[in-house]
């Protein structure tokens, strides 16, 4: 058994402390900001990360345990939300006494932190992070993405997507006001989509004028949180909200947040799909956190020895299982679609350590659904996290998803931990040979 160093909720190997900086950015931030010994692009590629993290956070709810109970009642904003934040007025300071002009959001966070605050300050660093010019950055193109079209799928499917159907509707007559674009992704997109596996991948693209207007963003808020009403009926059990991406972005776009081959294989809800230009700034240091964070979250399952999970944890451990050959890749400098992404990074490694990949896969094709949702009527629109939460708990109770596919937790988490710390002692290796 390894030994680690526990910082926080991070396990850390006494070698990976040379890839601090790239690994838990916050930490390092923190221990460096006031010597001074952090330069102007880390701090402002550190701020853009943070803003594109909270900023998915808040448009999917981001609210605290109370909030999420008691929404629309209550629309808070949690504890670790705020905390977040509130480390961005010393990367505001900091740059603003580096000659880039952050005077409006430090002003922003005189006030106390609260949900309509909140949305302040984050439209205000945006703006002023716009100023901030990336020379390094490079022009790429995206394809334009063909009109969802609901009529070419299978007819004895028609029902099971009728949600996705109305959500085109719905996006394009509450959305389209805010979203510059909206779009869907993965095997929905693709047509190759397993039912009762298979979630709603959607990347909605936040248009400056919503930043920038505090009305605009809290109603994109309201909107986007209840769209998770056709997410679920598609699958009662996802684990993620929209990906959402600032327009404010796209001038120093991070691949990490959402490839841009992936837009080949995408479909627009919108008719017209006005997104085509981006600048392109270097993501490794993003992609390899990314590849750090799948790694930890398996250092924390298996140290924890936590192999009891519910249906809702469990497809979240095998939605994240096929995450791995594109985390991977993107941590050696390869961004390809994940259906692809399989056969490419299968030859990094023998038989063996990979044979996890494929029984996963093979659940994936044989999936058995047993997330039939519990009829609540009207609550279900209203605060669709919470009803389908309920739902997974009381569904449980007479059909755990671990139990009608035969999932052995315990030998998965192990494989995995396994076939990813492999993985890992490759990247980090490449990561402090190209440091040095």
């Amino acid at each position: 058994m390894k030994k680690y160093k526990r910082l926080d909720d991070f396990y850390l190997e006494e070698d990976e402390n040379d890839l601090i900086s790239d690994l838990l950015p916050e930490y390092y931030i923190e221990q460096n900001i006031d010597e001074d010994n952090i330069n102007v692009e880390y701090a402002a590629r550190f701020l853009q990360n943070e803003l594109n993290s909270l900023l998915n956070s808040f448009i999917n709810g981001g609210f605290s345990c109370k909030g999420y109970l008691l929404y629309p009642l209550v629309k808070d904003i949690s504890m670790q939300n705020i905390t977040r934040i509130k480390r961005l007025k010393k990367i505001a300071i900091f740059l603003n006494n580096k000659g880039h002009d952050f005077s409006k959001s430090i002003n922003e966070f005189s006030q106390k932190i609260s949900g309509l605050n909140f949305a302040k300050i984050l439209s205000a660093l945006y703006q002023d992070f716009s100023q901030i010019k990336n020379k390094n950055a490079k022009p790429s193109k995206k394809n334009k993405c063909k009109e969802l079209d609901i009529s070419s799928y299978r007819k004895s499917d028609l029902d099971y997507l009728s949600p996705l159907k109305e959500l085109k509707d719905y996006s394009n007559d509450k959305l389209k006001n805010y979203l510059s674009g909206f779009y869907l992704h993965g095997s929905l997109a693709t047509k190759d989509y397993t039912r009762g596996w298979s979630d709603v991948d959607t990347l909605s693209i936040i248009s400056k004028k919503t930043i920038n207007e505090l009305d605009a963003l809290l109603g994109l808020r309201d909107r986007m949180y209840r769209i998770r009403y056709y997410f679920y009926r598609i699958d009662p059990l996802q684990h993620h909200g929209s990906i959402a991406i600032s327009e404010y972005d796209l001038s120093s776009y991070c691949q990490a947040y959402f490839p841009l081959p992936v837009f080949n294989y995408a479909k627009s809800f919108f008719k017209d799909d006005r997104i085509s230009s981006f600048m392109v700034r270097d993501f490794s240091s993003e992609a390899i956190k990314k590849m750090f964070w799948f790694v930890n979250y398996f250092r924390k399952l298996n140290s924890g020895k936590k192999f009891n999970l519910g249906s809702y944890d469990t497809k979240t451990l095998l939605h994240s299982i096929t995450l791995f050959p594109t985390l991977y890749l993107q941590a050696k400098g390869i961004l390809v679609y994940k259906k692809f992404s399989f056969g490419m990074a299968r030859k990094d490694f023998s038989k063996n350590p990979w044979k996890i990949i494929d029984d996963v896969s093979h659940l994936r094709s044989n999936w058995k659904n047993n997330s039939y949702p519990v009829p609540l009527g009207f609550f279900s629109k209203i605060n669709p996290l919470v009803y389908y939460q309920l739902n997974s708990r009381i569904m449980d109770l007479f059909k755990n998803a671990e139990k009608i596919n035969g999932i052995d937790t315990n030998n998965i988490i192990k494989s995995m931990y396994e076939l990813s710390e492999e993985a890992w002692s490759r990247t980090k290796e490449n990561a402090k040979s190209k440091k040095l």
